[in-house]
């Protein structure tokens, strides 16, 4: 559970944009944030798990689809969703900033 609500870090990522798409590809809208009931639902989700040591900060976190959130889990560095392979490397410089990347 993070501290933060998923329409503030929305806007932060996204501002005005009312739909995108997230890294593994699937379609989010802004409108379906908090109603899990969506098939566009967007969810916060720590990059590096709070159970395996990440923190809730926001370089830590990534708005996804809820499907896509639900295959990543509690897997890092390496997991898989809607079929692709995704690796978090750590931001050069950083001790909490993830960057995700697909594998091949």
């Amino acid at each position: 559970m993070s501290k933060y609500n998923t329409v503030e870090v929305w806007n932060r990522v996204f501002g005005n944009k009312t739909e995108v798409y997230d890294y593994a590809g699937r379609l989010m809208k802004k409108s379906a944030c908090g109603n899990p009931r969506s098939s566009f639902y967007p969810t916060i989700d720590h990059i590096r798990p709070l159970s395996k040591g990440g923190c809730d900060i926001l370089e830590n976190i990534i708005i996804c689809h809820r499907d896509t959130n639900e295959e990543k889990a509690d897997s890092f560095p390496h997991w898989k969703a809607n079929g692709t392979r995704y690796i978090a490397i750590r931001v050069k410089g950083s001790r909490n900033e993830y960057e995700i990347y697909k594998q091949n």
